[in-house]
Order: C-alpha cells, then sequence, then structure tokens
C-alpha cells in the first residue's frame, strides 16, 4: 500500500489542479529556464534555417551568375574567333588578291598612260626643236637675201662710182683710182665680215643641234635608269609577297598547333572536373551516412544513459522504500503520514522526470528527423541542381548551334556584300565567289590556293 499512488481526496484534487493552473502558467513566462532553454534551441534552429536559407539563395545567385558569364564567354568567343575563321580569312585572303589585281591592272594602266604622256612629250619636244630649226633656217635665208641684195647695191653704188670717176678729168684719175682700191678693199672686208658671221651663226646652230643630241641621249639614260629602277622595284615587290605568303602559312601551321593544344588542355580541364565532381558527391555521400551514422551513436548512447539514470532511480528508491519499510516497523503510527507524503513525492517526482525524459527523447527524435529531412531535401535539391545545370548546359549548346547559323548567315550577307561592292567598283569578282561558294574547311592546304 506504500508503493501505490494515494487516494484521490479533494484536496488533494484541489492541489493538483492549482499544480496544472500554475505550470500553465509558468509556460507562458519568458524567464524561466525552460522558457529561456527553448528560445536559445529555436533561436539556433531560426539562425540555422536563415543560414541554409542564405546558402540556398547564393548558391542560386552563383548559378545564375555562372550561366551569365558561360553565355558571355562564348559571345565575346565566337565575336574574337569569327574573323579568325577559316571561311573569313579565305574570305578576306580572296577579297585582297581581288584588290591586287584591280590594283596591278591600274598600274599597267598608269604605266601605258605614262608612257603616251612620255610619247606626246617627246613629240612636242620635236615639233619645238623642228620649229626652232625651220625658224633658223628662214632668218638664216633672210640675212642672206639681205646681205645678197646689200652687196647688189653696193656693186650698183660702186660700178656708179667707178662711171663717174672714168667721166672725170685725167688728173683725177688717180685719186679715184685709189679711192676705188679703198672702196673695194672695204667690200672685200665687208664681204670676209659677212662671211665670218654666217659661219659663226652656223657653228652656233650646229653647237645647238649637238647639245639637243647630248640632251636627248641624257634623256634616254635617265628613262634607261627609270626603268632599271622599277625592275628592281618589281623584284622586291615579289620577294617581299613571297615571304608573306611563307609567313602566313607558317602562321596558319602555328595555329592549328595551337588550337590541338587548346583542345587537349581543354579536354585534360573537363576530364579533371569530372573526376573532382565524382570525388566530391562520393565524400558528400559518405559525409552524410556519417554524419546519420554519428546522430543515431549518439542517440543510442543518450537512450542508455537515460536508462542508466532511470535504473539508478529505482535503486536508490527500492533502497530508500526498505529504509522506510525498517523505519515503519519502529515507527509506524507517529511517521504514516510523512511516509505516505514522501512515496507520493517520490512517486511524482519520477513521473516528472520520465516525462521529461520522454519529452527530451521525443524532442531528439523530431530534430533528428528534421536534420534527416533538411539532408535530404539538399540531396535534392542539389540533384535538381545538377538537372538544371545539364539543361542549362544543352541549352547553351543549342545556344552555340543558333550562334554558329548566324555566323553563317553574317558570313553569307558579309561575303555577299563585299562581292557586290567589288562588282561596282568593277574588280575581278572572281576569288570572292570563290570564297563564297567553297566547303567548310578547317584549313586551305599547302600545295593549292590563291597566291598573288
Amino acid at each position: 500500500m506504500s508503493v501505490q499512488p494515494p487516494e484521490m481526496t479533494n484536496s488533494e484534487a484541489r492541489r493538483q489542479q492549482l499544480k496544472k493552473l500554475s505550470d500553465e502558467r509558468v509556460s507562458h513566462w519568458p524567464n524561466t529556464l525552460q522558457a529561456t532553454r527553448k528560445k536559445k534551441e529555436n533561436w539556433k534552429k531560426e539562425k540555422m534555417a536563415a543560414e541554409e536559407l542564405n546558402r540556398q539563395k547564393v548558391d542560386r545567385e552563383e548559378a545564375e551568375l555562372q550561366k551569365r558569364l558561360r553565355i558571355e564567354s562564348i559571345r565575346r568567343a565566337n565575336t574574337i574567333l569569327y574573323e579568325q575563321t577559316d571561311k573569313m580569312k579565305n574570305l578576306r585572303s580572296q577579297q585582297m588578291y581581288s584588290d591586287v589585281l584591280a590594283d596591278r591592272a591600274e598600274q599597267i594602266e598608269e604605266k601605258k598612260i605614262m608612257r603616251k604622256w612620255e610619247r606626246d612629250r617627246e613629240q612636242s619636244y620635236n615639233i619645238t626643236l623642228k620649229q626652232q630649226l625651220e625658224e633658223a633656217e628662214k632668218r638664216e635665208k633672210a640675212e642672206a637675201e639681205l646681205r645678197s641684195k646689200k652687196h647688189a647695191e653696193m656693186a650698183i653704188l660702186i660700178q656708179e662710182q667707178i662711171s663717174e670717176c672714168q667721166q672725170l678729168v685725167v688728173e683725177r684719175l688717180r685719186s679715184e683710182k685709189r679711192d676705188g682700191e679703198l672702196v673695194k678693199k672695204k667690200a672685200e672686208d665687208d664681204l670676209q665680215r659677212d662671211a665670218e658671221l654666217q659661219a659663226e651663226k652656223a657653228l652656233k646652230a650646229r653647237l645647238q643641234a649637238e647639245e639637243m643630241q647630248l640632251a636627248n641621249q641624257k634623256l634616254k639614260q635617265l628613262k634607261l635608269t627609270l626603268e632599271l629602277e622599277e625592275e628592281k622595284e618589281e623584284e622586291k615587290r615579289k620577294s617581299d609577297l613571297k615571304k608573306k605568303e611563307d609567313m602566313a602559312l607558317a602562321r596558319k601551321k602555328m595555329e592549328k598547333l595551337r588550337f590541338a593544344e587548346k583542345q587537349a588542355t581543354r579536354q585534360k580541364m573537363i576530364d579533371r572536373a569530372c573526376e573532382e565532381l565524382n570525388k566530391k558527391q562520393t565524400s558528400e555521400n559518405v559525409r552524410l551516412e556519417r554524419q546519420v551514422e554519428e546522430a543515431r551513436i549518439k542517440e543510442d548512447n543518450e537512450l542508455q544513459m537515460r536508462a542508466q539514470k532511470r535504473q539508478r532511480q529505482r535503486e536508490a528508491i527500492e533502497r530508500s522504500r526498505q529504509i522506510q519499510l525498517e523505519l515503519q516497523e519502529q515507527r509506524r503510527k507517529a511517521d504514516v503520514e510523512e511516509n505516505q507524503r514522501l512515496a507520493l513525492h517520490y512517486e511524482q517526482k519520477v513521473k516528472e522526470m520520465e516525462y521529461e525524459e520522454a519529452s527530451e527523447q521525443v524532442a531528439k527524435k523530431e530534430k533528428n528527423r528534421e536534420v534527416r529531412a533538411t539532408q535530404e531535401a539538399q540531396k535534392m535539391e542539389k540533384r535538381q541542381w545538377l538537372e538544371a545545370a545539364k539543361e542549362e548546359q544543352l541549352k547553351a549548346d543549342s545556344q552555340k548551334l543558333g550562334v554558329m547559323e548566324e555566323d553563317d548567315a553574317r558570313f553569307r550577307t558579309m561575303a555577299e556584300g563585299v562581292l557586290e561592292q567589288a562588282r561596282r567598283e568593277g574588280k575581278n569578282t572572281y576569288p570572292i565567289m570563290k570564297a563564297l561558294t567553297i566547303k567548310d574547311i578547317t584549313l586551305l592546304p599547302a600545295s593549292t590556293g590563291s597566291r598573288i
């Protein structure tokens, strides 16, 4: 009877009701130990939940940022490599070949015009020289006629003087003869002077002709020198063009080697990333399993400790009851109420302790369930994130394919514009048509292709 619960009396019922009301009122107080403990536990849960939401938000933002960066990198790479594609290189080379042909045609036409100008200049120079020679001959003829007229007049004058002298008296014959001799000498001197002037003019004309011949020879030598210099420039231009072609072939070969090295490096990076991802997934699964196992072991240890604690409490109660029974034999009548009160007190205390242990166990199980549910949610979210990343990669690949198609369309539009411009400028459009209709190739063969 001493270990059985006491009979429910009105006072006991009243006391339990008041205790229940007191417990309910105390449960709403924020400054109790239990309320403080729950508040701390809730604060930690709320903090962990907020940190988890923040991490998830950061993960989503990071995924979106990586997506944008990947798309932007693809676009930037396409923009940078657009002019480095084989089609565009072939188109630019053919366009340059067409421009070179047009420039060469213009140079040939310019040389023809220069030769024509040279012939016209020589012809005009020859015409001017002929005119000058004709004018000199005309002047010489006029001077000769003038001299002949003067000589004729002088002869007539001499004849008149002679006739006059013959009509004079004999005493003036000597003086007239002397005067005649003087006049004759003067006429001879005039004739000699006129002959000398004529010879000097002829010598000047001959010297001018020789100077003209020397000038023509110098002009021919200058033309020959210019032609030799043009031939040297042409040979130098051909050698430079050959060097440029050799450098272009070497550059293409180097670009091919660099592209192969970049592809190998990229493949190594992809393989390393796949291995790291697999290792990360494996380590994460192992870590989750280890955490679950540790939580399970911790829960078992706590249950074992609680069982040991209850066993010790039961043993203590049994010892206390034995002591009470011994004392009850000695003081049964005097300590009946005290024993009942102590038994009720211990029983209530045991119930409270069992209730607290059960509550703690339930709370721990709930917490473990929440942790497990959170881990499962994280695994599911990560799986969904990987699937979403795979879908994003597929979308990026489709976008890349669309960009390549857009590049082909843009290349065709650009090539047609270049072709139309070449037609308007009257250039040779065959190389550009060849570049427009060429098939997709990675690199032009070294033995074929356009050469200038």
